[in-house]
């Protein structure tokens, strides 16, 4: 019997456009990534390039032009890099990209920076796509790679041992 009055037979469960999660890849620039993402992505970079330069600047001692520009060249390149991943830590948080902008603003940048490392992001979706994966096993041994080298930093700066 077709009655009229009657509720709507459809299927409410929420549509997911993007699936329920997605695994994020270092060359791009869109969607979200956790906390410990954006420290191994925002650190490996750094090192790679500080060990480059030091392994360069002995080569090139000779010629401080060219070391000079490939310094420079090699800084921008960082910074592009870094301040995409901090665009993706932002939108797994649902804060707006141009707080990005606040990394060129020298003691002010380390605040964001902690916070992007302390707060936790949105557990579902929001309006950037869906949460990211888990931490794959590289992810991990990353970040006690980072953590690591932290260490070494602190005995070698403060002369502990």
């Amino acid at each position: 019997m077709n009655n009229p009055y009657a509720p709507p037979e459809s299927d409410l469960t929420p549509v997911q456009e993007h699936g329920d999660t997605y695994t994020p890849t270092w060359f791009d620039a869109r969607g979200r990534i956790g906390r410990l993402r954006y420290l191994v992505y925002a650190t490996v970079p750094v090192i790679l390039v500080l060990v480059s330069l030091l392994g360069g600047g002995r080569v090139l001692a000779e010629r401080p032009l060219v070391l000079g520009v490939l310094a420079m060249s090699m800084g921008l390149a960082l910074a592009v890099v870094l301040a995409v991943m901090t665009l993706r830590r932002l939108r797994d948080l649902a804060q707006p990209g141009w707080w990005a902008l606040i990394l060129l603003l020298a003691p002010i940048n380390l605040l964001l920076v902690g916070f992007l490392l302390v707060r936790p992001g949105d557990a579902g979706p929001n309006r950037y796509g869906p949460p990211p994966s888990e931490n794959t096993t590289l992810v991990a041994a990353g970040t006690w790679m980072v953590m690591l080298m932290a260490l070494t930093g602190l005995v070698w700066v403060f002369d502990i041992g």
